[in-house]
């Protein structure tokens, strides 16, 4: 039977609003993984709640992560980590306001005696500002853990008493230093807690060096998750030799070759990983930081290895700048985007592993 002319326009419709539909299926796939980040799963092994998301600009909501394990009934255990300190007070005001900590929490008990340990993967501001403004109220025999040069930049620009009384080793002694060694390949207990942790080199603009942490439990060592600082692409990231000549570490790819065996084992739970800017933004503009079309070449680099299924990825450091946040989730739907499972984390929002 031949179809009128308004049954063809009424077809054509429906086949244009279908495709428009089909297109749109991607993104709303990821934006739907952003808003719900707090499902718990079956057999969780970590816990963690996102003090603070953005990268720079807003003082409330800088770069600042908390960990803990979970126990066998479930719930999360006491003694928690931070990984970098931007955020910490008005993060825990966040996630109180979420029901990610219990309603009855003390900001002030919380942060003196169930944060055991800082890890800081570099020196920059908007990675420990947090942290160095709440040292005067927090309870001694804690650690800052990280690189030498990370340990170097508190000691000397924060903690010298000009910028900020020194709370470390050699002054209040309210903290004492754990320097990781990048060369090592064994994994180091952080104290009062059932955490292991192991370092790696970054690239964070030239010559400056960031750092992942690769932290594990200690009587489950199939859990870990993988934190990285601030970095830039392998193809653009160099270092400036003494004799002002350069050269590309690729601490990128060295990083993910030593991923892969716990990728295949299924024992790694998450890469946390920056994108800061979307993927307009040239290379000689991004300062040390990913773009999600850098990210996702960085990530088919560790997938060349094992499929990435099973590998929560947890985008960090998106700067609060309008729009951006909306386009670098749309731009993380395309092309390879269907290989991995991206999560947008919301301040105080909880995530389970």
């Amino acid at each position: 039977m031949a179809l009128t002319k308004r049954n063809k326009i009424a077809v054509a419709n429906i086949v244009g609003i279908s495709m428009i539909i089909l297109a749109l299926i991607p993104i709303i796939i990821v934006t739907v993984n952003a808003r719900q980040t707090h499902v718990k799963q079956s057999s969780p092994s970590f816990y963690v709640i996102p003090l603070g998301t953005t990268g720079g600009l807003d003082e409330n909501n800088l770069s600042s992560y908390l960990l803990t394990s979970v126990n066998n009934n479930n719930n999360p255990s006491s003694a928690y980590i931070v990984l970098d300190g931007g955020t910490i007070r008005h993060g825990i005001e966040i996630a109180i306001q979420q029901n990610s900590l219990p309603a009855d929490t003390d900001k002030e008990t919380f942060i003196r005696e169930q944060i055991k340990a800082y890890l800081i993967s570099h020196g920059h501001l908007d990675h420990n500002s947090g942290f160095i403004l709440n040292t005067p109220n927090d309870k001694s025999g804690k650690f800052i853990i990280g690189l030498n040069e990370t340990i170097n930049i508190i000691r000397q620009s924060y903690f010298n008493n000009q910028a900020w009384a020194d709370f470390g080793s050699t002054g209040l002694k309210t903290y004492d230093y754990q320097i990781l060694d990048p060369l090592s390949t064994t994994s180091v207990p952080i104290a009062n807690t059932d955490f292991n942790v192991r370092i790696f080199r970054l690239c964070h603009t030239c010559p400056y060096l960031s750092s992942a942490f690769l932290i594990s439990r200690r009587y489950q060592p199939s859990a870990s998750v993988l934190y990285l600082g601030d970095t830039g692409p392998d193809d653009v990231e160099k270092i400036i030799q003494p004799d002002n000549t350069t050269y590309s570490p690729r601490y990128l790819s060295q990083l993910w070759k030593e991923m892969a065996p716990l990728v295949i084992a299924d024992q790694l739970k998450a890469i946390f990983i920056e994108v800061s800017f979307p993927n307009e933004r040239p290379d000689h503009l991004l300062f040390g930081h990913l773009t999600p079309n850098w990210l996702l070449k960085e990530l088919n680099v560790l997938r060349s290895y094992y499929s990435m299924k099973n590998v929560k990825i947890i985008v960090t450091h998106i700067k609060p700048e309008k729009g951006a946040r909306e386009k670098i989730i749309e731009q993380l739907s395309n092309g390879d985007a269907s290989y991995f499972n991206f999560i947008f984390p919301q301040q105080g929002q909880a995530i389970w592993l």
